[in-house]
């Protein structure tokens, strides 16, 4: 994965368009700030426009895993990328022949828009490990010129080991696409904020199994259920979704407890192990194999409205000085998000005054202001991990050597140098 980072400036020069694949579930968690700064870098901007040669450059961000998510997000996330940041963003069921239609319809107006300079068009695919590249890519082949796998996919992440080779996915204009490794983000983030971060990436199957605990994906999901259905109830939002998973029968109340819950889950699974106990961890495979599948129900995990982060500030007391209900709702493993503070009726809150789309369009913009200040932290220096940080005093010590060895003259090689010779075995 780092090496396909440090191959993508060469490769940006080449292609014509980048379709940066990420996950319809976390449309703001799945968004690559490394593959953005390596794109400001090369191109000057993460958009669509000329780059620094004066070429036209366009990317375009496909959202996959349509299915799974929340349909009512797409339209509001079209429109405030497009507004905010000038990226165009489709959404995409790589089983539906009519979602890729529309991805290869994109392409081919890039590459008729270029047709006076351009013979052919290269397009390379992005995104974090997982999202459904591979995936897209056999689905853009198979319906644009009819033919069947060329790359590998799997359920698990890093499957795409290496940087592939072209395949044609139409013959007129003609277009040829490039598959890459999961560029991974290469620090999550400080303290809650990383750990959130993480543990999306790890209940959707981004990131390897075993950086998390089974028990702490589970957990986690079991907090986000109760979040969202907390805030929308408290909320009274129209458009809420009132969807419910309820493990047990239909007097089973809802719970923080991650055992109860399982216990329940695995008396109506049937799983059950010698002697009549319940299997537990039966029961939690199933839970998360359920939601990854969506057999749940269509989840969008990110707050992408801001109705989660509105519930927690709205319920959280007047006297709550040392920030105590903010742990509640920050820590999954601490229980019923708000049960101890919540209002019994729903109170005036700017949610419900406000559009879907105002929402959306509002927690986009905070966030890509935190995404550009994140990048400019990371350029200065700032917020890095300890890893990070011994590498860049590794890096500058090497600068210094390099340097120093230039203004000797030491690093010139002597004429007719070819190399060190293979030693003799």
């Amino acid at each position: 994965m780092a090496r396909s980072l440090r191959e993508l400036p060469a490769l940006l020069d080449e292609v014509d368009l980048v379709l940066e694949a990420r996950d319809s579930r976390l449309p703001l968690t799945s968004v690559n700030p490394a593959f953005d700064a390596v794109l400001e870098r090369a191109w000057g901007h993460c958009g669509s426009g000329p780059d620094r040669k004066g070429k036209g450059k366009e990317k375009i961000v496909v959202y996959t895993k349509r299915d799974l998510a929340e349909a009512r997000y797409e339209a509001p996330l079209k429109d405030a990328f497009w507004s905010q940041a000038r990226q165009r963003v489709l959404f995409v069921d790589s089983r539906q022949d009519s979602d890729v239609r529309e991805v290869l319809r994109r392409t081919a107006q890039t590459a008729r828009d270029h047709g006076d300079t351009l013979t052919d068009l290269k397009v390379l695919v992005v995104g974090m490990p997982n999202v459904g590249k591979s995936s897209l890519l056999n689905a853009l082949r198979r319906v644009g010129v009819r033919k069947g796998k060329a790359f590998m996919t799997g359920a698990e992440p890093g499957v795409t080991r290496r940087l592939t080779g072209t395949v044609k996915i139409q013959q007129e204009p003609p277009i040829y696409v490039y598959d890459t490794p999961g560029v991974m983000v290469p620090y999550l983030g400080h303290s809650d904020v990383g750990s959130e971060r993480g543990l999306k990436l790890a209940l959707t199957a981004g990131i390897k199994e075993g950086l998390f605990e089974p028990d702490a994906i589970a957990d986690y999901l079991l907090y986000k259920l109760n979040l969202r259905l907390g805030a929308e109830e408290y909320l009274g939002l129209e458009e809420a979704s009132r969807r419910g998973f309820k493990p047990g029968p239909a007097d089973f109340a809802r719970t923080d407890s991650l055992m109860d819950f399982l216990d329940a889950l695995a008396f109506r699974l049937g799983a059950l192990r010698k002697g009549g106990e319940r299997d537990l961890e039966a029961a939690l495979t199933y839970l998360l194999r359920a939601f990854r599948e969506g057999k749940l129900g269509r989840w969008t995990l990110d707050d992408v409205d801001g109705t989660e982060a509105e519930f927690i500030s709205k319920a959280r007391p007047k006297d709550d000085t040392e920030g105590m209900l903010a742990s509640t709702v920050l820590h999954s493993e601490l229980g019923l998000v708000g049960s101890a503070a919540q209002p019994t009726k729903p109170a005036p809150n700017e949610a419900a005054e406000l559009s879907l789309s105002a929402r959306v369009s509002r927690t986009v913009a905070g966030f890509l202001k935190a995404s550009a200040q994140e990048r400019a932290d990371a350029e200065a220096g700032r917020n890095l991990s300890g890893n990070q940080n011994k590498k860049a005093v590794l890096r500058a010590k090497a600068d210094h050597r390099l340097a120093k060895a230039k203004a000797l003259g030491l690093d010139k090689k002597p004429k007719g140098y070819q190399g060190r010779r293979p030693r003799r075995r």
